[in-house]
């Protein structure tokens, strides 16, 4: 027996007070490896605690277990849920304090069924770690997945919408019908009264994003009616359920810069919307009116001989000057209209028309350019702004007012009407009216009689009967026309008979030979009758004979 043996068996009194020391011992070193195997303690803030369970909930990171709720109470105020969790001590190291956390339940969305696992085992806690080096103790649950995960690559830009129609988080983003990314946050900017979009757009199709570059809704299903007919085009199904944005270029624009990460952009109810509201390069400037602008409402627009180079921004402007609004001034009774002249307008280099116009805009003023109302929809009464150079301008120079430059006009429409109404009366009034009216009157009396005249002429029988006799001619000289054509064929008919090759013909050349003939057999009766008239009753008195002469 050893000597430990011996004492204790000589001393029970002592066993006693040894083994209570030996027990603490050995929890001493139970609970030190419990603390130094249990690692970081966590707390979760949450609205409600529907599907949390303490000692069952677990912490997941990628389908792997790092943690589990231990405890679930209410917070002090009593309108939240604060849930303490323990994690492993192999995982502190993803405690960021950028991580988010999310409950795994059984979803149906437009990327499909999520999280049916849970069906049996109950739901889950995800964690998705942060890039942050600063560690955190208090989280706060998310109402959504994060969509996005760390390992992701790609940036981050937001939308801001003023009439577009809301989106819904995971919507997703379009360039030329194929996705490059997604909504990710959706909040409401309640100062500018905005929908507010935080979008991600994956590696590397953030090279597609621009300063130039416009965003707009898109609808799954898109109906065009031409004169070809109807055309009915659809997306995806997602597409169909939850809609989409698309971004592209303007037509016939290049790409400009690459928009850093951060950049805003503006959402549009449409890709013709777009095109109008993405002109962000423009100066403000505003126009006097001395004369009504009923019918010209904000949007209308700015244009020079009908390119449009601007926008209406306010009409009448909210301007105020020493005191009193723009549009009610005791110095001044003209109409100011705020409008701005957005320089993507004008060219496509915003810059380089931002130069060209401050450069040539005193020159125009100086040779007429004037701003003038005209009339944009007869139906409506909607009217526009028109820029154009008139000769016959009063002189007008630029100036300043509450930090807006003054842009001159000149009246038109109704105004310009009531001038040249006016002018034609005064025309009017330097005719010589009343000798022309005399002689009208006079010509009107000699017409007065020629029809009296006519009249009676006409209510004679002679001239009744007339008609009659008109058309017995008529069918006489009818009858006679109709005989004088019967001649004519006949006489066609007989003129016929003597043509070259005719019986007729022939008989005549025959006649007409023997008659030259018998002419000829009677030429010496002719001259024996010329010479001897009596030479049928006496013989032909012969020659008398020749006397030869005496030699």
């Amino acid at each position: 027996m050893s000597e430990t043996a011996r004492v204790i068996k000589s001393s029970p009194i002592s066993a006693i007070w040894l083994i209570p020391i030996i027990a603490l011992f050995v929890g001493a070193w139970m609970l030190y490896q419990y603390q130094a195997n249990k690692g970081a303690t966590i707390y979760i803030s949450m609205p409600h605690a529907e599907g949390i369970i303490a000692g069952k909930t677990e912490i997941k990171v990628r389908s792997v277990k790092i943690g589990q709720v231990d405890h679930v109470r209410l917070s002090d105020q009593q309108d939240s849920v604060i849930a303490r969790a323990q994690i492993d001590k192999h995982y502190d190291d993803l405690l960021s304090e950028d991580a988010k956390i999310w409950v795994v339940k059984p979803r149906i969305d437009d990327t499909g069924i999520s999280g049916m696992s849970t069906l049996l085992s109950g739901v889950y806690l995800e964690f998705s770690p942060g890039d942050s080096e600063q560690r955190a103790a208090h989280f706060t649950l998310q109402e959504e997945p994060a969509l996005i995960g760390s390992h992701v690559r790609g940036t981050r830009y937001t939308l801001l919408s003023y009439n577009a129609e809301v989106m819904d988080v995971s919507t997703g983003i379009y360039f030329k019908d194929y996705k490059i990314g997604q909504i990710e946050t959706v909040s409401f900017d309640w100062q500018n009264q905005a929908m507010k979009y935080g979008v991600f757009i994956e590696e590397p199709y953030q090279n597609l994003i621009t300063l130039n570059s416009i965003f707009w809704v898109s609808s799954g299903i898109e109906v065009d009616l031409s004169a070809d007919g109807i055309n009915v085009s659809t997306g995806s199904l997602s597409k169909i359920l939850k809609g989409g944005i698309s971004v592209g270029l303007p037509e016939q624009e290049s790409p400009a810069d690459l928009a850093s990460d951060g950049h805003s952009f503006s959402l549009s109810n449409s890709y013709k919307a777009a095109l109008e509201e993405r002109f962000y390069d423009f100066d403000y400037y505003l126009i006097e009116f001395e004369q009504s602008i009923r019918g010209l409402n904000s949007g209308a627009p700015v244009e020079y001989r009908g390119m449009r180079v601007g926008t209406v921004v306010e009409s009448p402007a909210n301007v105020i000057i020493d005191g009193q609004p723009a549009h009610f001034r005791t110095d001044n009774t003209a109409v100011p209209v705020l409008i701005k002249i957005e320089y993507g307008r004008i060219y496509h280099n915003s810059e380089a028309a931002r130069t060209f116009w401050q450069s040539s805009l005193t020159k125009w003023i100086e040779n007429g350019l004037r701003a003038s109302l005209k009339p944009g929809n007869l139906l409506t009464g909607a009217v526009y702004i028109d820029l154009d150079i008139y000769d016959n301008a009063p002189p007008a120079k630029l100036a300043k007012i509450a930090d807006y430059t003054i842009f001159p006009s000149v009246s038109s429409g109704i105004t310009v009407l009531a001038d040249q109404v006016s002018d034609v009366l005064k025309k009017v009034n330097n005719l010589e009216i009343e000798g022309s009216l005399s002689q009208m009157q006079a010509t009107f009396k000699d017409y007065q009689q020629l029809a009296n005249e006519m009249r009676e002429l006409l209510n004679k029988q002679d001239t009744q009967d007339l008609p009659g006799d008109i058309n017995r001619n008529f069918a006489e000289m009818t009858k006679s026309m109709q005989q004088f054509d019967k001649t004519m064929k006949q006489f066609e008919k007989t003129m016929a008979s003597y043509q070259q090759g005719s019986s007729f013909h022939q008989q005549l050349q025959k006649t007409l030979s023997e008659f030259k003939r018998l002419s000829e057999e009677l030429q010496p009766l002719t001259r024996g009758l010329n010479e001897q008239p009596n030479m049928l009753i006496f013989d032909k008195a012969l020659p008398a004979d020749t006397i030869p002469r005496k030699q």
